[in-house]
């Protein structure tokens, strides 16, 4: 087992357990959908959040080529960056319930503050992570923007501002995802 196999078998799982989450409760709330009131700016999020999961999933990879050796102290913040992932996902959704109406958008700013604090700390370790462990600047900043304006969106009851950062998270992660060049090749 080479040492990029053995450090991101916990961060793969990490990440698994996001996708499983969004994609149980998202299958949940479909079965009682009857008592689900939508909300366009919650599914956007919803979708963002599976993005965002995926798109750390494979930017792993880069990591692979980067790193020849690993210390604890690295270890440790990525896998810290990767458990807000999961966080902020268990967040985006709430549980089934039993009984009554499920009103996504009176969740949405039920939960916002918390969701959005923990947004913030993923994008400003993202940010930390993209300088240090990948040794791109320049990839550090975009990351801290997005950061400062959940912040924003953390203390702001705005529903314009909410929007407004809904759908510019969601355009930013289509551009990172279509701009990125990373190729896996199976090498024997």
């Amino acid at each position: 087992m080479s040492p990029f196999e053995f450090v991101t078998i916990f961060c793969s799982l990490i990440l698994g357990l996001a996708l499983s989450h969004i994609l149980r409760a998202v299958t949940d709330l479909y079965e009682i959908r009857d008592r689900v009131k939508t909300y366009w700016l919650n599914s956007l999020w919803v979708v963002t959040v599976t993005m965002w999961s995926v798109f750390a999933w494979w930017g792993l990879w880069q990591l692979s080529i980067d790193l020849n050796e690993w210390h604890y102290a690295q270890y440790w913040f990525l896998v810290t960056n990767l458990a807000s992932i999961y966080f902020f996902t268990t967040l985006v959704l709430p549980k089934a319930t039993d009984a009554g109406e499920i009103d996504l958008e009176k969740h949405y700013y039920s939960v916002h503050q918390a969701f959005f604090s923990i947004v913030a700390f993923s994008l400003f370790t993202s940010s930390a992570v993209n300088y240090s462990l990948f040794d791109q600047p320049m990839m550090a900043i975009p990351p801290f923007i997005v950061g400062c304006a959940a912040v924003a969106a953390a203390f702001t009851e705005s529903r314009p501002y909410h929007k407004f950062i809904g759908i510019f998270v969601f355009i930013m992660f289509i551009f990172f995802q279509v701009s990125d060049v990373t190729v896996i090749e199976y090498s024997v």
